[in-house]
């Protein structure tokens, strides 16, 4: 399990991408994302649930059944594609890496996947950007400001060197 270190969290507020106040004020990308089935993330409830309603399906949809720490209930049925995985707070778990690997293999226009994560999925941006296609585009709520977007092809450097920083624990039984 890898550890988000307490200096880094402040460094990790800040977008990964391009922050816009709204997903209505990026539709067309998007649209030319799909068109050109390349792959969407989506992380977070709110954003996952905006892109569904406008009818801008993400191939992947990472949520957690919280918004800013409060338990939601999401109504996301685009798909029965749906991963169940562990991860705690401030922690990136094999689980979910795998999950997301496994995720970026298979999911497709036809076949969307939601990975639900029991914990939290606020690091989960990380490795998407590090093992995502070239061209990917991720999308992640900046909580009281509005939606990231981020193509890996740019934000790839930054996230490599994020996840190096995240401190390794290793399981003791």
């Amino acid at each position: 399990m890898l550890i988000l270190p307490k200096n880094l969290r402040q460094d990790l507020k800040e977008p990964l991408g391009e922050l816009h106040k709204s997903i209505d004020l990026i539709e067309d990308p998007l649209e030319k994302q799909l068109s050109e089935d390349k792959l969407i993330i989506s992380i977070g409830d709110v954003t996952s649930r905006n892109l569904v309603e406008a009818n801008l399906i993400p191939q992947i949809c990472i949520i957690d059944n919280l918004i800013e720490r409060e338990p939601v209930q999401n109504n996301l049925n685009h798909t029965d594609n749906i991963i169940y995985v562990d991860n705690p707070a401030g922690t990136l778990t094999e689980q979910l890496e795998d999950a997301i690997n496994k995720t970026l293999k298979e999911a497709s226009k036809n076949n969307p996947a939601i990975i639900i994560v029991d914990g939290e999925e606020d690091l989960a941006v990380l490795p998407c950007v590090l093992n995502a296609p070239k061209d990917t585009l991720i999308l992640y709520g900046q909580p009281k400001e509005g939606v990231v977007l981020l193509n890996v092809n740019e934000a790839y450097e930054k996230a490599e060197n994020y996840y190096k920083q995240l401190i390794n624990e290793e399981k003791t039984e």
